[in-house]
C-alpha cells in the first residue's frame, strides 16, 4: 500500500522517505494543495516500469508492422489478424508471469 504525503513533508524528511520506500518497496506519493503530483519509488521497481514500457512499446511495433504487411498484402483475414493479437497477448501475459 502507498504511503501519502505533501510536498511539505517530503522536504522536511527526504531521508527518511528515501529509506522508507527502499525498505518497504512501496511508492510515496506526493502531494501539494491536496493534488497527486509525483511518486517516488524504489529504484527496483522503477527498472521493473522502464522494462515493462520498452517492451510494450516494442510489443506495439511488432503489432503496427504485421498490420501494415497485411494491409498491403491482405494475407490475413480479420479474424486471423485478432487471432494472432490473441496469441501475441497470451505469450506476452505468459512471459509476464514467469519473471515474477
Amino acid at each position: 500500500m502507498s504511503k501519502t504525503i505533501t510536498s511539505t513533508e517530503l522536504q522536511k524528511n527526504i531521508r527518511e522517505v528515501i529509506d522508507w520506500t527502499r525498505t518497504r518497496g512501496e511508492p510515496v506519493i506526493v502531494e501539494t494543495y491536496g493534488k497527486p503530483m509525483a511518486a517516488i519509488l524504489s529504484y527496483d521497481e522503477y527498472q521493473a516500469y522502464r522494462q515493462y514500457k520498452q517492451a510494450r512499446v516494442a510489443r506495439f511495433a511488432q503489432l503496427r508492422a504485421a498490420a501494415a504487411a497485411n494491409a498491403t498484402a491482405n494475407e490475413l483475414s480479420e479474424a486471423e489478424a485478432l487471432a494472432l493479437v490473441e496469441t501475441t497477448r497470451q505469450e506476452w501475459f505468459d512471459e509476464q508471469s514467469s519473471t515474477l
